[in-house]
């Protein structure tokens, strides 16, 4: 068995305007059987991931997209009031899905029992229960379950899961058309800008 472990730490400011949840970090982000990622990481840290771009293309539209490093994104996160919070600590996978990518992974390691979720303190559980919520991928079964093992490991309570709202992935699409997507869903809930 490989345990896969996100390090990344929750990313709540004292007044977010909402919170992105996701599933887990990637794998170039990852502690792997105790070995730590190479060089500075955080949250969205594959760069075939748009995300950060997708977030520069709404906030920030009169901009082009930079790469940015990890320092710009905390600062871009701080300067829109943006949390991040991933649901899963840790995974044990066998040696076939050590290097798989898919929440396909977690569903079936938390179909196993083999899952541990992140847990929050009580100033960031009272923070999440006060904004909005918006997940990066759209809903289906295994993240609707990993979810609800998130919020039963914090005493989140159901009302957390009714209020998030699921997003089209971040991941290999059109980062400008993906952008416009979420700001016509995001529109519906809160200001933007």
């Amino acid at each position: 068995m490989n345990r896969q472990r996100d390090l990344i730490e929750s990313y709540i400011p004292s007044n977010p305007k909402f919170v992105i949840l996701g599933t887990m970090c990637a794998l170039n982000a990852r502690e792997i059987n105790g070995v730590l990622p190479e060089g500075d990481f955080f949250y969205y840290n594959d760069n075939r991931n748009h995300f950060w771009k997708i977030l520069q293309y709404i906030l920030e539209s009169q901009n082009e997209p930079i790469r940015m490093t990890v320092k710009d994104k905390k600062a871009f996160l701080k300067r829109h009031r943006i949390g991040i919070q991933n649901l899963v600590h840790e995974i044990e996978t066998s040696t076939n899905d050590k290097l798989d990518p898919s929440d396909t992974v977690l569903f079936d390691c938390q179909k196993r029992g083999q899952i541990k979720f992140k847990e929050l303190d009580d100033l960031s559980k009272k923070r999440l229960r006060k904004t909005h919520l918006f997940f990066t991928c759209r809903h289906k079964k295994g993240i609707q379950l990993l979810l609800e093992g998130f919020c039963a490991q914090n005493n989140l309570g159901q009302d957390l899961i009714e209020r998030t709202h699921f997003l089209k992935t971040p991941t290999r699409c059109n980062p400008y058309k993906r952008s416009q997507e979420w700001l016509e869903e995001m529109s519906e809930f809160i200001e933007l800008n």
